[in-house]
């Protein structure tokens, strides 16, 4: 194909694009006529465009559904499709920045405030998914090397890769009722934090407090438990039954050291 073939075709692309988000594009011109007219041709295309990409939201985000409803999720799922063009042919990634778009719509926001922390969570679920299972486990051999003179000193290894996050609302409960079917009341203004990891048994979604999320930013820098705080320490223990940790960095030198 010669580089002035090619430049047409990438022309047309980007022309036909456009016409499917709705923005002004001369591709019409160049749609032959027939029993529908170039314009109904291509509101054909892009019907079919938007339903596709908004199966590929309702797949990534099956909670947010569930809580706004089909109507209101349909029109979320348009105004994020024709907001934000998808700009390749593969759809893994597509439904990124959906948290923005919901975030947008101050009714949805008003009727829902915990919608936008929901919606990040299943995206990071989704992103999660996309990783091999950890099948890391703690090594509590180890805790038996730990005394109170190397205590400050240790480093905690994340079983990575871990997401997690604040948020204002127990998000987590939430996503744990609905994926379970087990809906019951709830205080959706209560503080929650989340940390999400793919494991074998499957997604995990651990309800926890910053503290915990903070913990586990501080061991992801490489940093020494004599930098933590006590609300962090705290959880520490917790944090380790979870299986979210690897390894211990700085143990006296034997069978466990570095």
């Amino acid at each position: 194909m010669g580089c002035q073939q090619q430049d047409n075709l990438q022309q047309l692309q980007q022309d036909f694009a456009e016409a499917l988000h709705y923005r002004p594009s001369p591709v019409s011109k160049r749609v032959a006529a027939g029993r529908l007219a170039p314009e109904q041709r291509i509101q054909i295309y892009r019907n079919n465009f938007i339903i596709s990409l908004s199966e590929v939201l309702e797949a990534t985000y099956p909670c947010c559904k569930a809580v706004v409803g089909d109507e209101c999720f349909a029109q979320l799922a348009r105004q994020h499709v024709l907001t934000l063009p998808l700009k390749e042919g593969n759809v893994t990634d597509y439904g990124d920045h959906f948290v923005e778009t919901i975030s947008s719509q101050t009714p949805v926001i008003e009727a829902v405030p915990y919608i936008a922390d929901l919606a990040r969570l299943e995206w990071l679920v989704d992103r999660a998914s996309q990783h091999v299972a950890n099948a890391s486990h703690f090594p509590f051999e180890q805790l038996a090397l730990i005394t109170e003179d190397n205590f400050s000193q240790l480093a905690l290894e994340v079983a990575e890769p871990v997401y997690f996050f604040d948020s204002e609302h127990p998000v987590a409960s939430l996503w744990q009722m609905i994926t379970s079917d087990q809906i019951e009341s709830m205080d959706i203004t209560r503080p929650e934090s989340v940390i999400i990891q793919h494991r074998q048994q499957g997604m995990k979604v651990i309800a926890t407090t910053p503290s915990a999320t903070e913990l586990l930013r501080l061991c992801q820098q490489g940093q020494p438990l004599g930098e933590a705080d006590d609300s962090m320490l705290t959880q520490l223990s917790e944090l380790v039954q979870q299986h979210l940790f690897t390894r211990i960095h700085g143990l006296p030198e034997g069978e466990y050291a570095d």
